[in-house]
């Protein structure tokens, strides 16, 4: 009878893990187009547009945003996070913090922000700055 038990016991367990792991799949972001969206969040340095943030089949987290900075304005004191990101300049200029240097970029321009590594950005320019940010969490990384 133990045996029997021990038996259905490990088949539940076992179904219930595969149950897990097909809704997990289905939560996956996988092949999309995002259209420009004129609707922004407005907030007190300039507005953000929120693309997406879902893991991917080989990512835990892929994070796309939309940033507009009103001249002067920086979105965040320096900080640092254990993921990496992107920022690719649409319109404007930037000015980046990393790890105590600075440099200033332009329309076209991409800033890497390095795992862990000291950031921000400042809109040094006299219109807005806009700018995608897209931040990536790899497995097993550090959270």
């Amino acid at each position: 009878m133990k045996t029997v038990s021990l038996g259905l016991l490990l088949a539940a367990t076992a179904a219930a893990s595969s149950i897990a792991t097909l809704a997990a799949q289905r939560h996956l972001q996988h092949s999309t187009v995002y259209a420009w969206s004129a609707d922004a969040a407005a907030n007190e340095w300039g507005a953000v547009r929120q693309v997406m943030r879902a893991p991917t089949p080989t990512l835990d987290e892929l994070e796309i945003h939309v940033s507009t900075l009103q001249p002067g304005k920086s979105p965040h004191a320096p900080h640092r996070h254990p993921h990496e990101e992107l920022l690719i300049v649409k319109d404007g200029t930037l000015e980046t913090f990393q790890d105590g240097a600075t440099r200033r970029v332009g329309a076209g321009g991409i800033i890497f922000q390095a795992s862990n590594e000291l950031h921000n950005v400042t809109n040094v320019g006299t219109s807005p700055a806009t700018y995608f940010v897209i931040g990536w969490t790899v497995p097993a990384a550090a959270k």
